[in-house]
């Protein structure tokens, strides 16, 4: 798919501020970006996107809500979500990530997993390496809790917003307490 078509929207949420990568016709979500993210994408549009087709812009806006929800209301209040898989652009995503996306979805909130557990849950239990990458790579975090995943040494492990911010969020889960930054 062409980069051109791909469209940025940047909006603030509890953590900081974050961004979607999304094409418009169908409206399809490429990429969620933590914080910190500095992936070029060519078209930033400014949040709401008033030259945008209003359906367009309605579901960029619930796309950013449940974003901005799910931090707040499962993040902090313990509230289920349902995610929007269909919404989900899976290009260059194998089977097999996909599993581990599935899987680590699947974590209960206040609750964490080890690579190792996702490898066993996908059928591949010395795959926890692969797990590792693959959340590494998870292009929807915080709609994709790859933050309650760690290491099998109950050590944190990565994360693509870096580790303050994986500990920031699981230690809200824990407590279920506001975050702080």
């Amino acid at each position: 798919m062409n980069e051109d078509c791909r469209r940025r929207v940047a909006f603030k949420t509890p953590i900081g501020e974050m961004s979607i990568i999304y094409s418009e016709n169908p409206f399809i979500l490429h990429r969620v970006l933590l914080p910190g993210n500095t992936t070029n994408y060519s078209t930033i549009v400014l949040f709401p996107d008033l030259s945008s087709d209003r359906s367009i812009q309605k579901k960029v806006t619930e796309t950013a809500n449940l974003i901005c929800n799910t931090i707040i209301c499962n993040t902090i209040k313990g509230r289920s979500f349902v995610i929007p898989w269909d919404l989900f652009l899976w290009e260059g995503v194998t089977e097999l990530q996909q599993a581990v996306y599935k899987q680590t979805a699947m974590i209960p909130y206040g609750n964490l997993s080890t690579y190792k557990e996702i490898a066993r849950r996908i059928g591949r239990p010395t795959a926890y390496r692969f797990v590792g990458t693959a959340l590494a790579k998870n292009p929807f975090p915080v709609l994709i809790p790859c933050h309650r995943v760690i290491r099998s040494d109950n050590k944190i492990g990565g994360f693509g917003g870096g580790s303050k911010l994986k500990q920031l969020l699981i230690n809200a889960e824990a407590s279920g307490s506001p975050l702080h930054i």
